[in-house]
């Protein structure tokens, strides 16, 4: 509202608002106003960060306001945003005042300046008064008025006041409160801060506590916090006591007060003073036989440390060479004592006591010592008692067993008076001790009941302790005065002695205290002038032989009040704190008043707490705020009641130095302008102002121009500045005088022009599609900077140029929108609220490349088998891949993983321009497959292109289905039910189930079939009823059928049986039968009854039945009638009963011919078991019985067959000879019969045929046969198979499994396999044992031209040359030996298979044999070799190669001139040897004509000189070679064959053949470095270099393939190098890398063939060979 203040807030997020602070606002880009305690009368910007805007007008809605944050943390600065602008409104009437906020709480610590807001919009504005409390403020130099809001100086706690603001107008009024508190730091101190307290004692602390307000006081002790309640006392908060105290209440305590966040502790430090012993251990009582040693200890702790004192029966131990004792403090501070007795004697009996003892108190134990014997008393001797006391004697017994112990006092046994007691154990008391009663001669008589007594005898001396009479000092003793007190003492023995103490310490000679011996019964003490160091308790001690007797008084001296501090006038100016000092002494202490003089002249007391008066305790005075109320007179009085008092009069004066309203003002100009800058100042006239400027007064220029007036509250001085330039810009100091002081007001003149151009334009970073640009701001000519303008143009890029604007307090700005690879030129301006500076120079830069933008095209994705597809696609247009293509990233998942699934990722390279492809493998078979690609270039990845979609093809399932179930749905059917493979193992769409049942009898094969679904059911008819079935489930594909489920077994329901077979009636009597049957072929089911049926021919009489029990299969019928009968037979089970047999007929008869009622048929018994074939005979009279075993009778006896009493034939332990027809054969005179049976042994399967049919490096695959299976269906068979050596391992395989694969076997190691088959008879003999070797055998040596190469000091093993064999090496071992030397040094024996290994250590010279073993799991290959290292001068190499063989270790017949391997190389060297010689004159001619001509060299050196010549035209001087043909691989005696052909013809060359691969280089100076050669660890020789020689440098390569040598035991000098080079130095030493080849050089052949060494024989004078 106009008229108004407005309050703008800077909105700063309440998550940092605790870290930010806002430090200044900015108005309209121009100016910043900063925190002022005044405000420059429009502007007040409050310490908590707010702005006020006084008396807004219109013009203030047009100007635009930004808040600047500092974080307090990271040190950034901001500044907002968002620009606030003052919406005015213009007030239609009257309007009473309103407030947005009514009341407040404002915490701020003591000293600070604080502004209390008070806002309100009204019309007319509103007019505002503050109270503090029901006091109206009035305007004072402490406090004052900024718009409505109160500001306060230096605030004090005595300013902590609820504070109301009252804005009114005529329409109304509001208020405001804020309750304001000060808040004074807290510190705390505890005293005392370190005290000894004595065990028992009692513990006070007190926790001084300053600043204000305290919430809490809380009390520690080691970090637990403390409360009242049993030993513990908190009254008040401020002070702990302790009582008593313990061991455990040492150590730290802390006191600690909190106010919000403010915190304070102090602690003090709590030791353990003196602590009464204890006994932690003690001795036991004891009895013993005289003879023994024996020990007795005590141990006791206590503070200090505690002395043990040793007592025999109360008398100290007698001195004797049997006693030892001991006492020592323990590491714990304990203090162990012990007596050591060596040999016990009867005297040595009776009570010991140990007593441990310290300041702080005593214990005592005691415990008997019993030793058998006759009693005896120890001599007692002459003891003191003390008279008016009670006296206590043991009798000092020993020897055991005492029956009794009798006192006797002058001849009678004691007790005679009610004083006197004796205790069993020998001890006497006497009550209340008196002087001619109680002493004289006593004795003591101990005697056992077999009447041994002994008796010893006491002298008592009774003793009078002194007795005290009060001590006294004279009251109102007061300084100056005499003092003294009389110590008598009324009764005691002699001698007597006095003794004083002051305080519980001995008379201080400095208090010049007397003491005085009238007689021997009276001492004085004597103060002959008193003063307040004599007070104190006093006391008079007086000691005889008998004790010490203590009185104490207490003697006070009063002293009057003295000045230690006595008050003086002082002043103060206005505002400011001074304290009134008054300090008195005296005793009592003396009271300290202040009294101020009133108007009538009279002295009143100082109201201190309020008006910013204190008083503190020391008598001090104190005014916070000082104003022109507190100017007076002051009496400060000191009274203690001793004598008049002291008092005095000083005068406190109020002084106004010159203050200002607004101390800080800030104006802002543009260059040519015209400044007014106003001082006020107010204080006391007069006032003198004066300008300065950089500390020196204002220099004479006309366009300076000051001038002065008077106002009533003081001076005013104007300065002008007209036609302001930019030197003017600076700070103007008004200095304000007056007697009372002086004080300056700061005016800040900023003279603003436009800015100067950037500076340091630089680009920071850069992309392809933007771009950093930094720089340096320049000078701001006062006016800060609110923009750069960033102008770009690209070249060839329509659109011209653009343009960005930057906030003015940045340094950097991001270019965005470019396009790659594009020059732009860049130039940048600055921008003020006077104007624009001048541009940068321009800046050119180009942007980076990037990825491509755009995908392949037309990618398409075929399947070509089960898991792989084939993916084609064209490269991106070219006009966006931004940069050459360099390859593709092929990224493929399953497609039913969605958009959440990542894509696998592989790179492919670019094969040309047009369409690309690649092979993805490892898919799943009939999987749908999303594939993308993407483009990469140098700077990465585009696009990916749209998911194509593909499906491999489809695959066997790898998986059976699941859950297969079976339920039985009637006797022949059956439902099978099964859940399809998962679908990950599915590998296609399943196109239907095949359902696989065979019965499971184990007599017979039994019925199987299949079934095929296509749904997850099938229903499997036909079978026979109660069989069991083995089901199992495959799932099908269009690719075939895949892995059955596991076999589960399935029983069909029970069905009416099938009619017994053999029905069979014999007559057994004139009118009875014996029917007979065999249970049905095929029960289905569990048989549970027979029913015999029976009727008369002809239908007479009708039909008869009986039931039977399952178990019996013939029934005897009784009762017949002589006619015929037809008999026949059902079976019945659960479900029903079957049909009839066939018809039986049988006839009773008088006549009983014999007759076999048995049934016969085929048995089935398994091997080894117990067979019993019944004969049921029958018949009158009783038929004879015969057995026949293929028509042949079966003897009797029989080792294994019987023939049991009723016929049956019992065979025992059946063998499978045992199979046959048994017949049964019963005779007698009216007839005969017979049973017939078909006997069967099942055996366990005959031994397996067992062969190996195919073999791998890590698997053997065997197959069998079983040529009989015992007659039944084989189960399974168990395959026993184990390496050479090793464990045997067993695999199970199916009774219908006739091949078997053993996998994860050692490489080339020979196993063993034998087989077992078994069916539910048993288990097979074993088979046959095969042996076979799986594929690979021990590692191959390689030739010595491949393997070793040698220099002077080192042979270097390269182990890769060496062939596995198949397989892997698994380590080498390496020895070595001189060859003159018979003992092998092992260099190692576990040597893993690197590429390379050395052998240090070597002679120069030397010729050596090295012997190496390669190891693998198919054995071990040991190979050995000869090798030569090189002498000093010369290039060694290998010497013999396996074995002691070697290339060229033969003559050749044929010319070595003709052989063109040898020819070609001499003449290459020839012309070598030509160009060497024509370097070396050329050289010698360029020599400085100062060297000494030959004639004066010495001999010695001629001689050196005429040996390098003839060297240097040695033909051997350096050979080189050219390539020979690559012979066949060396393999046994065809490679020794090769090596014989490709000897040498010469002698000459015997030893030091050519290498094949070496090649030569010249370099006559001038050319540049040969190229780097092909690594290789060659043989060298080291010399020094001359000067003067044209270079030449020969390669020596020695082991193709081999590209470095790592070996451990070869130091970083020795096994940096894998090249070498011969060089000899040129004119100017030119140096280069040792080997090369030609660029052109063939690719090495492989190693197998490779050429054998050839050695590089080089001169005595080879010179430099470098190792790089």
């Amino acid at each position: 509202m106009s008229g108004n203040t407005a309050v703008l807030r800077c909105a700063v997020p309440s998550y940092v608002r605790e870290h930010v602070t806002v430090t200044s606002w900015l108005h309209d880009n121009t100016f910043n106003i900063y925190p002022s305690l005044h405000g420059d009368g429009k502007y007040h910007m409050t310490s908590e960060g707010e702005l006020h805007v006084l008396e807004v007008g219109p013009q203030d809605g047009l100007s635009k306001f930004q808040c600047r944050t500092l974080h307090q943390l990271t040190g950034s600065s901001q500044l907002s945003r968002t620009p606030a602008r003052i919406i005015i409104t213009e007030a239609q009437g009257s309007v009473p005042p309103r407030m947005s906020e009514r009341t407040s709480r404002v915490v701020v610590p003591a000293g600070a300046r604080v502004t209390l807001p008070c806002v309100a919009q009204g019309h007319p504005p509103p007019h505002y008064m503050w109270y503090k409390g029901s006091r109206a403020l009035g305007g004072s130099s402490g406090m004052w008025m900024v718009g409505g809001s109160l500001v306060l100086g230096r605030v004090g706690v005595d300013d902590s006041a609820q504070y109301t603001c009252v804005a009114n107008n005529t329409a109304g009024e509001t208020r405001y409160s804020a309750h304001l508190l000060v808040t004074l730091p807290i510190s705390v101190q505890v005293t005392p801060r370190e005290v000894q307290v004595d065990a028992g004692g009692r513990l006070e602390l007190r926790c001084h506590v300053s600043g204000e307000p305290v919430d809490t006081v809380t009390w520690y002790k080691d970090g637990t916090v403390l409360r009242s309640g049993g030993r513990v006392t908190i009254r008040p908060r401020e002070t702990l006591h302790v009582s008593p105290i313990h061991a455990s209440d040492a150590g730290i305590y802390q006191c600690a007060a909190t106010y919000a966040q403010d915190y304070a502790h102090a602690h003090a430090y709590v030791t353990l003073g003196a602590a009464a012993p204890q006994l932690v251990y003690r001795f036991i009582e004891q009895t013993l036989q005289p003879g023994p040693a024996v020990s007795l200890k005590c141990i006791a702790t206590g503070t200090p440390t505690p002395h043990i004192t040793w007592l025999l029966d109360g008398f100290p131990l007698s001195p004797s060479h049997r006693y030892v004792k001991g006492q020592y403090v323990s590491a714990h501070g304990e203090v162990i004592s012990h007596v050591n007795i060596s040999t016990v004697h009867v005297t040595d009996g009776g009570t010991y006591a140990c007593t441990a003892e310290n300041s702080a108190g005593s214990v005592v134990h005691s415990a008997r010592l019993n030793v058998y014997g006759p009693p005896h008393v120890r001599p007692m001797g002459q003891v003191s008692a003390v008279a008016g006391e009670t006296f206590l004697v043991t009798c000092p017994v020993s020897g055991y067993p005492v029956h009794k112990i009798t006192w006797r006092k002058d001849g009678v046994r004691l007790p005679t008076t009610h004083r006197q007691r004796v205790h069993a154990n020998g001890t006497l008391v006497v009550e209340q001790v008196t002087r001619g009663t109680d002493d004289g001669q006593y004795s003591c008589t101990a005697s056992t009941r077999q009447g041994l007594s002994d008796t010893q005898h006491l002298t008592v001396r009774v003793m009078v302790p002194p007795r005290l009479a009060p001590l006294n000092f004279p009251v109102g003793t007061r300084a100056g005065m005499q003092a003294r007190a009389t110590c008598l003492v009324q009764e005691g023995d002699r001698p007597l002695t006095h003794s004083w103490q002051k305080d519980g310490h001995p008379l201080d000679p400095r208090l010049n205290v007397r003491t005085s011996q009238l007689d021997t019964f009276t001492s004085i003490l004597v103060i002959d002038r008193a003063t307040a160091a004599h007070t104190g308790n006093y006391t008079c001690a007086a000691t005889n032989a008998a004790r010490t007797i203590t009185t104490t008084a207490r003697l006070t001296v009063s002293v009057p009040p003295a000045w230690v501090v006595e008050p003086a006038s002082t002043s103060v100016a206005l505002g400011a704190t001074v304290a009134l000092h008054c300090l008195a002494k005296g005793f009592p202490n003396p009271t300290i008043a202040w009294r101020k003089e009133t108007v009538s002249g009279e002295f009143v007391g100082v109201a201190t707490g309020e008006g910013g008066v204190a008083g503190w305790e020391n008598g001090t005075l104190a005014v916070s705020r000082a104003e022109h109320r507190h100017e007076g007179r002051y009496l400060c009085e000191a009274n203690n009641g001793v004598g008049a008092g002291l008092s005095k009069v000083v005068t406190l004066s109020v002084n106004e130095p010159p203050w200002f309203g607004v101390r800080s003002q800030r104006h802002q100009v543009e260059v040519g302008g015209t400044a007014s800058l106003t001082c006020e100042a107010h204080g006391d006239t007069p006032l003198t102002l004066t300008w300065t400027r950089g500390g020196a007064p204002l220099p004479p220029i006309p366009r300076y121009e000051v001038s002065e007036r008077q106002v009533e509250t003081g001076q005013v001085s104007e300065l002008v500045l007209r036609s302001s330039h930019l030197s003017d810009s600076g700070t103007y100091v008004c200095t304000a005088t007056n007697t009372h002081g002086s004080l300056t007001a700061d005016f800040h003149l900023l003279v603003q022009d436009v800015p100067d151009p950037p500076s340091g334009v630089t680009v920071a970073e850069e992309g392809s599609r933007h771009l950093t640009l930094t720089w340096t701001s320049p000078q701001d000519s006062n006016a800060p900077i609110t923009a750069y303008l960033v102008t770009f143009d690209a070249q060839q890029v329509p659109g011209g140029a653009r343009e960005v604007t930057v906030e003015g307090e940045q340094q950097k700005v991001r270019l965005e929108g470019l396009l790659p690879a594009t020059t732009y030129t860049l130039t940048l301006v600055a921008e003020n609220r006077v104007g624009r500076s001048q541009p940068s120079p321009p800046l050119r830069v180009t942007t980076q490349e990037e990825p491509p933008a755009a995908a392949p095209q037309s990618v398409n994705v075929l399947p070509v088998s089960s898991t792989a597809l084939q993916v084609s696609w064209d490269p991106p247009p070219h006009n966006l891949t931004h940069g050459d293509v360099l390859g593709y990233y092929l990224g493929f998942k399953d497609a039913s993983e969605g958009e959440g699934g990542a894509y696998n990722f592989t790179t492919v390279g670019v094969d040309g321009v047009g369409v690309t492809s690649a092979t993805l493998g490892g898919l799943r078979p009939h999987a749908r497959y999303a594939v993308v690609l993407q483009a990469f270039n140098s700077k990465g990845a585009g696009p990916a292109s749209p998911p194509a979609l593909a499906t491999t093809l489809e695959d066997k399932p790898s998986s059976p289905p699941g859950h297969v179930t079976c339920e039985s749905v009637t006797s022949s059917s059956v439902v099978v039910t099964w859940a399809p493979p998962p679908p990950r193992h599915r590998n296609g769409v399943i196109v239907n189930y095949r359902v696989y049942y065979s019965q499971s009898s184990p007599h017979e094969g039994g019925g199987s079939g299949s079934v095929v679904s296509e749904t997850q059911r099938a229903t499997l008819a036909g079978l026979s009823p109660w069989t069991n079935y083995s089901i199992t489930v495959a799932a099908a594909t269009r690719a075939g059928e895949g892995a059955p489920a596991h076999a589960l077994l399935c029983t069909t329901d029970q069905d009416v049986p099938e009619a017994p077979a053999h029905v069979k009636a014999v007559v057994s009597g004139p009118r009875a039968a014996v029917v007979s049957w065999a249970p049905p072929t095929r029960p289905h089911g569990r048989i549970s009854r027979y029913t015999v049926h029976w009727e008369p021919a002809g239908g007479r009489g009708g039909p008869h039945s009986r039931r039977v029990e399952p178990h019996l299969t013939h029934l005897t019928l009784h009762d017949l009638p002589h006619t015929t009968h037809q008999v026949w037979v059902t079976a019945s089970t659960r479900m029903g009963e079957g049909p009839s047999s066939s018809v039986a007929v049988v006839k009773p008869s008088h006549t009983v011919p014999a007759g076999v009622w048995a049934v016969g048929g085929n048995v089935t018994a398994a091997w080894k078991e117990d067979v019993s074939l019944a004969c049921g005979a029958v018949g009158v009279p009783e038929p004879t019985l015969t057995w026949t075993h293929q028509r042949t009778p079966i003897p009797d006896p029989h080792d294994r067959f019987r023939v049991q009493p009723d016929g049956t034939l019992t065979l025992a332990d059946v063998q499978r000879s045992d199979s046959g027809r048994y017949t049964c054969t019963a005779v007698n005179h009216h007839g005969s019969d017979t049973v017939t049976y078909n006997l069967t042994v099942l055996v366990p399967p005959s031994a397996p045929l067992l062969h190996v049919t195919e073999t791998t490096s890590s698997s053997i695959r065997v197959q069998w046969s079983v040529e009989d299976n015992g007659g039944a269906a084989l189960q399974g068979a168990t395959l026993h198979y184990r390496s050479a050596g090793g464990e045997w391992l067993r695999a199970a395989v199916d009774g219908d499994q006739r091949s078997f694969t053993a996998r994860d076997l050692r490489c080339g190691t020979l196993h063993h396999f034998y087989l077992t088959a078994h069916n539910h008879i048993g288990t097979s003999s074993v088979s046959s044992t095969e042996a076979a070797r799986t594929k690979g055998r021990p590692p191959e040596a390689p030739p010595q031209f491949q393997f070793v190469t040698t220099n002077s000091s080192q042979a270097t093993l390269y182990l890769a040359q060496w062939g596995d064999g198949g397989c892997p090496i698994t380590h080498f071992s390496v020895q070595y030996r001189k060859d003159s030397n018979t003992h092998w040094t092992t260099v190692g024996s576990e040597v893993p298979p690197s590429r390379t290994f050395a052998v240090g250590g070597l002679e120069m010279g030397g010729r050596y044999l090295l012997r190496v073993t390669a190891h693998n799991s198919a054995g071990a290959t040991p190979a050995q070799y000869t090798v030569t290292t090189p002498a000093y001068a010369h290039a060694g190499g290998v010497g013999a190669g396996v074995g002691g063989g070697g290339w060229g270790s033969q003559a050749s017949s044929s010319p070595v001139w003709r052989d063109p391997r040898v020819l070609v190389p001499g003449a290459v060297s020839g012309l070598a040897l030509i160009l060497t010689l024509t370097t070396v004159c050329v050289c010698l001619r360029k020599r400085p004509s100062s060297t000494p001509s030959q004639k004066e060299l010495p001999d010695a050196v001629m001689d050196a000189a005429e040996e390098k010549t003839s060297a240097m035209q040695a033909r051997e001087d350096v050979y080189t070679t050219v390539r020979r043909p690559a012979p066949t691989p060396p393999q046994q005696q065809q490679h020794q064959q090769q090596q014989e052909d490709l000897r040498d013809n010469t002698g000459d060359y015997s030893e030091e053949d050519l290498y094949p691969y070496a090649t030569a280089t010249f370099q006559m100076g001038g050319g540049s470095p040969p190229p780097p050669a092909p690594p290789s660890p060659p043989t060298h020789a080291h010399h020094p270099q001359p000067r003067g020689q044209k270079a030449f440098t020969a390669l020596v390569y020695q082991a193709p393939s081999i590209h470095d040598v790592d070996s451990p035991n070869l130091s970083e000098g020795d096994s940096r190098g894998s090249e070498v080079g011969v060089a000899f130095g040129t004119c100017r030493d030119e140096h280069y890398p040792g080997v090369m080849a030609p660029p052109d050089a063939h690719p090495h052949p492989p190693p197998h063939h490779r050429r054998p060494p050839r050695h590089l024989r080089t001169s005595r004078i080879t010179r430099n060979v470098r190792f790089p």
